[in-house]
């Protein structure tokens, strides 16, 4: 498939624009069903308002205008990235042990680069084409405790088009002292950013309440924290029992508490709008709350095998019918390329004697990403209704077919890479 060469295309906000309409092959998943739907040779075709009008065999629906034809490409969802951090960016890679004296070592020391709002805008440049390189559309994405920084990468994301959730990183303990925000300041400062950012571009942006893990924050901090997002309907965004070191200082620090997941719940935090990141630990008590309370994990395999954290056995939280979802964990996470993260979520489960079928794999990376963020409705899977989130993957002649196209578009990032990267019907990358 002929590709232009530049790379990087100015962000389209909600302003209507022609309808369009896509040819190509399709593997979507589609909500309420259990395979994905696959079209060998389709024809989408996208409002002026970027969303899809209809998916239907070519031939089968006339369009009157121009069909882009993606010729040997594949069109899938864009990919939902539920976890990963903007300001480590730039440490990909660096190995300094395991989570808390990485956080110590590599973590800290880079997230205070952040109080200089140009350094912040270099990398929030790097973070978001970075990630729609890899063709995720969708991030759930943790900032720094710098509320200029937080700015910094929000209009960076209504900038460029990405759709997103992201926050101020709230800490007002055990870090660095240059990174601690007390309540009294860090609480308004997320107010002000809602009254910016929050639904942004007719909701393609949303502003999440944000504590790193419990260890980083105090009482306070947590209970106001939970309820600024009761009082807004904020997404819930952090850790869980990621470490078994973390684990055991969380309880030592909260006694009161009868397990980890059991801090965030007393003290506000733990709802259908939660999404908390790793869970390698938990006991299956904690799996249990977690689906009485409708609360989504983040799985980050690749993260949790860097770190040495052990590995979540997929199977307790999909038995339970616990919302699932896949992150990178930039840069715990080596990789902003979601079908890598594909392929280490499906190692670690045969490391725990299961076998995970692709298409389950997929659903988590697209729309299981895009329902535990709140998202469903928008994004995640393409569906008459729904915005035109998708990319566009080349497609070599030997990869044909539904188990082809499967294989492509989940361990082929060599060899069927992403050629672009479309956010409700607008162009936003291209290879």
């Amino acid at each position: 498939m002929a590709i232009r060469s530049d790379r990087k295309l100015p962000g389209h906000r909600a302003s209507c624009g022609p309808r369009s309409a896509y040819r190509a092959s399709v593997l979507t998943p589609v909500a309420g069903e259990p395979r994905l739907r696959f079209h060998e040779d389709a024809i989408m075709i996208v409002g002026s308002d970027g969303v899809i009008e209809s998916i239907r065999p070519y031939g089968a629906v006339a369009f009157d205008g121009i069909v882009q034809h993606f010729a040997s490409a594949l069109v899938i969802p864009a990919l939902v990235d539920a976890h990963l951090h903007f300001p480590q960016t730039r440490v990909i890679g660096s190995a300094t042990g395991p989570l808390l004296d990485w956080l110590q070592q590599t973590v800290f020391p880079e997230e205070l680069r952040f109080a200089n709002t140009t350094y912040a805008r270099e990398v929030a440049g790097e973070f978001i084409d970075h990630a729609l390189s890899c063709g995720t559309g969708t991030v759930g994405a943790f900032s720094s405790s710098s509320p200029a920084a937080t700015e910094v990468l929000l209009d960076a994301m209504v900038e460029t088009g990405i759709r997103g959730v992201a926050g101020l990183t709230l800490m007002d303990q055990r870090c660095p002292e240059a990174l601690q925000l007390p309540p009294e300041r860090a609480l308004p400062a997320v107010r002000e950013l809602i009254e910016r950012f929050h639904r942004a571009d007719a909701g393609r942006i949303e502003v999440a309440v944000t504590p790193r893990f419990a260890l980083s924050c105090s009482e306070e901090m947590m209970r106001g924290a939970g309820e600024l997002a009761t009082e807004h309907n904020l997404v819930v965004q952090t850790h869980v029992s990621e470490n078994a070191r973390e684990g055991a200082e969380t309880l030592a620090a909260f006694p009161w508490a009868d397990d980890y997941v059991d801090v965030y719940d007393k003290l506000g935090l733990l709802g259908p709008r939660t999404i908390l990141a790793h869970a390698v630990h938990l006991s299956p008590g904690e799996w249990d709350r977690l689906a009485e309370r409708g609360a989504a994990v983040a799985h980050c395999p690749d993260s949790n095998a860097f770190l040495g954290s052990g590995r979540m056995r997929l199977a307790e939280a999909t038995r339970r019918r616990v919302k699932v979802s896949l992150g990178s964990d930039v840069a715990a996470g080596r990789t902003f390329d979601m079908r890598r993260a594909i392929s280490s979520a499906y190692d670690a489960a045969i490391a725990w004697g299961d076998r995970p079928e692709l298409e389950d794999l997929l659903w988590l990376a697209t729309l299981g990403g895009a329902e535990s963020l709140g998202l469903g409705s928008k994004a995640g899977s393409l569906e008459v209704g729904k915005d035109a989130d998708f990319v566009v993957l080349g497609l070599p002649s030997y990869l044909s077919g539904r188990e082809g196209a499967l294989r492509a578009a989940c361990f082929g990032s060599d060899v069927a890479p992403v050629a672009r990267t479309y956010v409700r019907g607008r162009l936003i990358y291209r290879a």
